[in-house]
């Protein structure tokens, strides 16, 4: 089998990532329009409160598998090789099952406590099956990594994202048109009367995002499927004679002990970040209370007593989700050099270890800086194009996706370097970015959302603030770690600089176009106008200034041209 490389294999990967979100957001904004505001709101609490177990039973596997498989790779001790996927399996699922069984048994006072719905406990209850197999697919996914073979992952993803879609978006249509038809013809919905179709559509929302979830698990066990038959069938690229060359094998439970010295703590790191997820659940909605009492004006035509609900779904459904996308992309590249940095690592290879870091970072902030300046500075713009037609979760959102914009370029650099500081080592330093950065959360969130003038802008303050402080701190470990301390000026500034001007273009597009013509039918028209030219703007800059390699793209021309 022929080795991918870090430029390769983050090709591969982001490649996928394009796909997986541009499929997530073919399925994220249909439901979002199928389900609302309130109902997004029950869609986003319910991952708030699975992902920390989630995390906790599942992070690290992959990362700890690879780990341990490129260090066997680079001795070339095949056979343990082989033995550690066999104890990762063995490990790794019965910690899922076990998980998976908890949260079904504590699915109702959950949902009570944290959703206040106890309705709500079957979307937890169906969540809990993908513990389990989100355990042995990142078994499978890690082996295949650690090989430097990334399209086994690139493909499940894929096929886990299209069944998702598919499965989410009409078992969620089923629901809500089923209760539809039964109010219609009996003014009953699941065995209670309403008065209003109103009424029973909002007691419908929980068991339509039942249907939703429950199809996270069930693409979740097909991806698994998929994954195994990929390795059974077309194999790993050891050879028999590498694996008779050295017969030598660890015990299954030192192998299982160094898994868990790995693993452990990038899951005790990625609990620390989803739980971000679970202090705006408990904060956002407690903290617009407050600030509506206050006398904080929204604008929006939405029942009072609904509004904080309706916010916290609007902020999380729409604003995070876009924010999500980018450092989903910049979290491939620590992905992909994880074996390449494992490896150097392992034979004190300084000079590879600067060059991977260098190149991680640069790549991150040539996607990174763009992106989260777009939507900076053009959120209402970003969101219309995406979710046309709800205005009212537009208008909601759109304040807190311009502080979010700053916020996603600390995110993006933050996931990668914490990869890094986890494949050369540093094993509590992320957990101790992560604590401390979950601490300005909270802390954030207390006191700015319950402030009229800022409201859910608070929150986005708070995150952007904690993730600032993560991302900093990171690169400073990672650059100390790997002695790297040249080309970091064409690595983050000149891309930086050059972000500016592209941002600077895109906007100024569509100021001048809004004050010529009249647009307003044609906003989706005209931001993607603005991002050509914004994205010709950013090339150019980066060529100009030479970060892009200038002599390559001039010969690839010329070739092409004789």
């Amino acid at each position: 089998m022929k080795r991918q490389g870090f430029l390769k294999g983050s090709a591969i990967l982001l490649g996928m990532v394009f796909i997986t979100k541009a499929i997530g957001l073919a399925y994220k904004i249909p439901l979002t329009h199928l389900l609302g505001g309130s109902g997004m709101a029950y869609y986003s609490g319910a991952f708030a409160v699975f992902t920390p177990l989630l995390a906790a039973a599942v992070s690290g596997i992959s990362a700890s598998t690879a780990r341990l498989t490129a260090e066997n790779m680079a001795f070339e001790r095949y056979t343990n090789l082989r033995k550690t996927r066999q104890c990762a399996m063995l490990l790794y699922s019965a910690i899922g099952l076990l998980a998976a069984l908890l949260f079904i048994a504590l699915s109702e006072p959950l949902a009570i406590r944290f959703l206040h719905d106890k309705h709500a406990a079957l979307a937890l209850a169906a969540l809990a099956p993908s513990i389990l197999f989100a355990a042995v697919l990142s078994v499978e996914r890690g082996y295949f990594e650690g090989l430097r073979n990334m399209l086994p992952t690139a493909f499940s993803e894929i096929a886990e994202t299209v069944i998702k879609a598919v499965l989410g978006l009409t078992g969620a249509y089923a629901v809500l048109n089923y209760a539809e038809t039964e109010f219609s013809e009996t003014h009953g919905c699941f065995g209670q009367f309403f008065r209003t179709a109103e009424e029973a559509r909002a007691f419908a929302l929980p068991f339509a995002v039942t249907a939703a979830v429950l199809a996270c698990s069930l693409a979740t066990g097909f991806a698994c499927i998929y994954i195994i038959l990929k390795r059974k069938l077309g194999g790993d690229g050891i050879t028999p004679a590498q694996l008779s060359s050295d017969t030598l094998t660890d015990s299954c439970g030192h192998i299982s002990r160094r898994l868990l010295s790995f693993s452990l703590p990038i899951a005790g790191a990625a609990v620390i970040t989803t739980l971000t997820g679970t202090i705006d659940l408990l904060t956002i909605s407690r903290g617009l209370d407050s600030a509506l009492s206050a006398g904080m004006k929204t604008g929006l035509n939405i029942q009072t007593s609904a509004l904080p609900d309706f916010i916290y779904g609007s902020y999380t459904g729409l604003a995070l989700m876009v924010t999500g996308l980018v450092p989903t992309f910049t979290a491939m590249f620590g992905k992909s050099a994880l074996p390449s940095l494992a490896e150097a690592w392992s034979r004190e290879d300084s000079k590879a270890l600067s060059v991977q870091t260098v190149r991680m970072i640069k790549l991150t902030a040539l996607i990174a800086i763009p992106s989260g300046l777009i939507l900076t500075v053009m959120p209402e713009q970003v969101l219309s194009f995406l979710f046309k037609g709800r205005t009212e979760e537009i208008a909601s959102a759109s304040p807190a996706l311009a502080i979010l914009g700053i916020a996603c370029i600390f995110t993006s650099f933050a996931l990668p370097s914490l990869t890094a500081l986890q494949a050369l080592g540093s094993r509590l330093a992320p957990i101790l970015l992560m604590t401390a950065g979950g601490i300005i959360k909270l802390a954030g969130n207390l006191l700015l959302i319950p402030q009229p003038a800022l409201g859910i802008r608070g929150a986005a303050i708070s995150t952007a603030a904690a993730q600032g402080f993560i991302a900093v701190s990171a690169l400073l470990l990672l650059f100390r770690k790997t002695e790297t301390r040249s080309h970091l000026s064409a690595a983050i500034l000149r891309p930086a600089f050059a972000a500016l001007l592209g941002t600077a273009a895109a906007r100024l597009t569509v100021d001048v176009s809004q004050k010529v013509i009249d647009v307003s039918s044609e906003s989706r028209l005209l931001f993607s106008i603005s991002a050509v030219f914004g994205a010709f703007v950013y090339v150019s800059a980066l060529w100009l200034i030479g970060v892009l390699p200038q002599e390559r793209i001039s010969g690839y021309f010329y070739k092409k041209n004789s």
